[in-house]
């Protein structure tokens, strides 16, 4: 059976009446996110950021005096899972909105449930384009592949890398990164495109076949930090020097930790990487110790209750009202960027940094602008 946490906590926020209500009955959110599985280091860092929003805002005094409670569904980072959630926090715990989901396939399943039950959900990390075109109700805090993969691209192009092999496993999110990427690629400068089954350990066939193809670059479009950083290894041990670089879930304190000197050059572009020693850092650390995968989750989840706390207070527990909030949003000023949404929902104007595996532990290399 799947696992439900059911986490009360008293939201406080000094702003406008929640729908004109007087009572003190809690107002419900949800949370979709992987807890368990492969994918759940992710998950419990966002879920640390809620919560550690949640605790803020508390101190506060509430939405009108009224507190909230989350109740948060273990997605397991598959559309089944997170369907299944998604029915029960719409139709059985009655929420207001959802944060989450936080795989890409979480997101898409949960979104035709929440956009016909008008229930605005907030993604924090979900990256595939086809969510920019899940629903009118359905937001996210985080920007799309479609940008990442033309900042990779023009990374490419700049460094003189031609010839491109991408090992991808075949989920929502490493697949839309893939084809994304393929668009953003010069013709040609895709040698090697294979894609492995989920849960994938043993690339070395694959990479016994890669050995017979010249290229500069390999894309490690794996599913799991724990995954990337296997292939990684193998591919080391098979005695490749070739750049390997991945995306935001190649971001991970696991890779180094796991593979030690094989994982020396990795290279990720991602979303910028919050300090630990800033005051997001100091309060996440303090609370819950180091993060499980990357502190930038954590600042992800914090920001996407603080998102929801402020349309609720402003615009009242009715689905479309907080939808056309957010959509309205001139700039909310979170711990990872300034945010507002397009007309699709998209976060507009978050930039990429390229980072590094160097002495064991990633460090930012640049900035990379995508025009």
């Amino acid at each position: 059976m799947k696992r439900s946490l059911v986490l009360p906590l008293l939201l406080a926020l000094g702003l406008s009446a929640c729908g004109g209500s007087s009572n003190n009955e809690p107002i419900k959110i949800g949370f979709i996110g992987p807890l368990t599985g492969e994918v759940s280091a992710l998950g419990k860092d966002i879920l640390h950021g809620a919560q550690l929003k949640l605790d803020e805002l508390n101190a506060a005094g509430g939405i009108k005096g009224r507190p909230v409670t989350l109740i948060a569904e273990d997605g397991r980072c598959n559309a089944t899972d997170a369907a299944n959630a998604a029915q029960k926090l719409v139709q059985v715990d009655q929420v207001v909105a959802i944060h989450g989901g936080e795989c890409s396939a979480e997101t898409l399943a949960a979104a035709p449930i929440a956009e016909a039950a008008k229930v605005v959900m907030l993604s924090p990390s979900s990256s595939n384009p086809d969510v920019t075109k899940a629903g009118d109700f359905i937001f996210r805090d985080y920007p799309s592949d479609a940008l990442k993969t033309k900042a990779m691209a023009k990374y490419f192009s700049d460094k003189g890398l031609k010839k491109v092999a991408i090992i991808a496993e075949n989920a929502d999110f490493t697949v839309g990164f893939r084809d994304s990427l393929k668009k953003d690629l010069p013709e040609g400068a895709l040698v090697f495109n294979e894609t492995v089954e989920p849960g994938t350990k043993d690339f070395r066939t694959l990479l016994t076949r890669l050995k017979t193809i010249p290229f500069d670059v390999l894309v490690d479009d794996v599913n799991s930090p724990a995954n990337i950083a296997l292939l990684l290894q193998q591919l080391r041990e098979q005695g490749f020097k070739q750049l390997v670089i991945s995306h935001d879930l190649g971001d991970s304190l696991e890779i180094p930790k796991e593979i030690g000197k094989a994982a020396e050059g990795f290279q990720v572009i991602n979303v910028p990487t919050l300090d630990p020693a800033g005051d997001f850092g100091k309060k996440f650390i303090g609370k819950y110790g180091e993060p499980q995968a990357n502190l930038s989750w954590g600042g992800y989840g914090y920001d996407v209750m603080g998102i929801l706390a402020q349309a609720i207070g402003s615009a009242g527990t009715e689905g479309p009202a907080i939808r056309d909030y957010l959509y309205k949003l001139p700039s909310y000023d979170g711990v990872i960027a300034k945010v507002s949404f397009d007309s699709n929902g998209d976060i507009k104007g978050i930039p990429y940094v390229l980072r590094e595996v160097k002495n064991g532990a990633f460090v930012n290399v640049s900035n990379i602008a995508v025009n």
